[in-house]
């Protein structure tokens, strides 16, 4: 099979999200060096409808985040964002938003609900901004799309 970014991008945003899920909520004090957290929702939407079990992935545009911060989006499309997958809350700054939804199929396929450049940390079109006082973010993960792709096996 041949391997492409869009392949690379996907196994790396489920990747990311496994991590999120696997580490958990343990209450645990944060990590020197972690800045200030502040608790924010995302909003994702697709053709103006809450998009449930879309992941997203906040990186800062020049890639240099050190911290891994995201969500998983519930029926209502909202998520609250955790940083390393434990700690509720986000960093004040610019983040460029990667949205990823996939479903697979009969065993064999991937069906991915949004298009690739929403998929990608440098090319997504979607930027915001958290500051101390962002309490919700809504976002619009582009054209409902059915993009067919073979399982990575």
């Amino acid at each position: 099979m041949k391997v492409n970014r869009t392949n690379i991008s996907l196994f790396l945003s489920v990747s990311v999200i496994a991590l999120i899920s696997m580490i958990g909520c343990s209450g645990e004090k944060q990590p020197d060096g972690l800045p200030p957290l502040y608790p924010v929702t995302i909003l994702v939407t697709q053709e103006g409808q809450p998009m449930e079990g879309a992941s997203v992935a906040l990186t800062v545009p020049d890639g240099s985040l050190s911290w891994v911060i995201g969500g998983i989006t519930g029926a209502d499309g909202k998520a609250t964002l955790r940083t390393q997958g434990k700690y509720d809350g986000a960093p004040a700054g610019k983040y460029n938003v990667q949205i990823s939804k996939n479903v697979y199929e009969e065993d064999v396929k991937v069906i991915q609900h949004v298009e690739d450049a929403y998929m990608s940390a440098k090319n997504t079109p979607i930027k915001v901004e958290i500051t101390k006082e962002t309490k919700l973010l809504e976002v619009d993960a582009g054209p409902a799309v059915r993009i067919e792709k073979p399982m990575l096996r």
